[in-house]
């Protein structure tokens, strides 16, 4: 990933026993989380925050 303004700041990010980590050694997130560990990694490279509409709340089942 590179910050488009700045070509030359980017990051690697390998996912390795399902977690992702950086170049550096830095665990960033870990597999099931994509969304997270995206934004992580926009935070590190000083990318502008996109609003991301919320995900729906899976509501559990109410047995009665």
């Amino acid at each position: 990933m590179a910050n488009p303004l700045h070509p030359g700041l980017g990051e690697t990010v390998t996912a390795y026993g399902g977690r992702y980590v950086t170049d550096y050694g830095y665990e960033i997130g870990e597999h099931g989380d994509e969304l997270a560990t995206a934004e992580r990694v926009a935070y590190l490279l000083g990318l502008p925050r996109v609003s991301i509409p919320q995900q729906p709340t899976p509501w559990p089942e109410v047995v009665r």
